[in-house]
């Protein structure tokens, strides 16, 4: 009996079987987006929130008694400073006024009547003495009722805008009766409690800018120009009031608002998008483009964060290509494709 090996015979189909599956096995491609890192701006700030208040801002108050003869201003109507807004009753001051300027005239010729006595020896200095002293006395009085008729004009303290009104024309008010407020809006400032260990940094010339939710889309500039010099012992902060740049008389106060203080700034360095930057740890890996569909992780160095973007010490150039979504699904052995969405809209 002749027996045919049939050994070889069983080999060939697995080893093709082997090759077909390494042959069908596809090779991983992620999907990411990128950007570039570019040279630019890189800005320090700390971060806060503050309501406006005004450093101009008064109760008007009488400062005599009467009734209200005219009201000159209402609210919202911008004056300047020592312009009447009210007019009070004046009979009683009138009439006052002219009585010490009657006994003031009368004492003033009689001072001079005596002067000229003296000259001719036909009085004594003592009699000219006493009424020297009586008629500077009268002329106090003059002056009191001259300030008294002006009392009853009521002025703006300072240029600004009337915006509350107490009184009505026909009230009898009394002195020291508040009767108007009014606010300038020209300074408008913001009070930012900063915690302590900022204080080095907070100084007087600082540049702020804030945003209000009352105007979308707009950045209002403020500089910083008082520090406090003590520290509040029960919040561990100190106060630094900022002066903002209303000319254009769009802000008001009361309003919210977010302050950003810029207390460093360097030009012409590396940034990237902030959701390009990797965290493991202590340590920051961003992942380049390499040959159009490679990565390669690179260790960097942060420097200052702002709102988009990171400024980048070490680790990276300018003009680089980052991945910017997808990252975290990245090895370095991969292959990616590249589809930037905001591009293709």
């Amino acid at each position: 009996m002749v027996l045919a090996s049939c050994g070889n015979s069983g080999a060939g189909p697995d080893n093709d079987k082997n090759s077909s599956a390494k042959d069908d096995k596809e090779k991983v491609v992620i999907n990411v987006e990128s950007a570039e890192s570019f040279l630019g701006p890189s800005v320090a700030t700390f971060r806060s929130t503050a309501v406006l208040v005004a450093d101009r801002a008064a109760e008007v108050t009488t400062k005599t008694s009467g009734i209200i003869l005219d009201i000159l201003v209402e609210e919202g109507d911008v004056v300047e400073k020592d312009q009447v807004l009210m007019v009070l009753e004046s009979d009683e001051q009138e009439l006052a006024l002219q009585s010490a300027q009657a006994n003031y005239d009368k004492s003033l010729s009689n001072y001079k009547r005596a002067e000229q006595l003296v000259a001719k020896g036909l009085t004594n200095k003592e009699q000219l003495d006493n009424l020297k002293f009586e008629t500077r006395s009268l002329k106090a009085t003059l002056d009191q009722a001259k300030m008294n008729l002006t009392h009853t004009k009521i002025k703006a303290p300072f240029a600004g805008t009337v915006v509350k009104r107490h009184v009505k024309i026909g009230n009898l008010i009394q002195n020291a009766t508040a009767v108007f407020e009014v606010v300038d809006f020209n300074s408008l400032q913001a009070k930012i409690d900063v915690p302590e260990h900022q204080w080095n940094i907070m100084r007087p010339g600082l540049k702020v800018q804030f945003e209000f939710d009352a105007l979308k889309d707009q950045l209002v500039e403020g500089e910083l120009i008082r520090v406090s010099p003590i520290v509040d012992t029960a919040s561990g902060t100190f106060e630094i009031t900022v002066a903002l740049d209303n000319e254009d008389k769009g802000l008001r106060p009361g309003l919210f608002a977010k302050a950003n203080i810029i207390f460093d700034q360097r030009d012409d360095v590396v940034l990237v998008d902030k959701n390009a930057i990797i965290r493991e740890d202590e340590l920051s890996y961003i992942y380049t483009l390499v040959d159009d569909n490679k990565v390669e992780k690179k260790e960097v160095k942060l420097g200052y964060e702002m709102p988009e973007t990171f400024e980048i010490v070490a680790g990276l150039s300018a003009n680089e290509t980052v991945i910017t979504t997808g990252k975290n699904n990245l090895t370095p052995d991969v292959e990616v494709n590249v589809i930037n969405y905001n591009d293709s809209l």
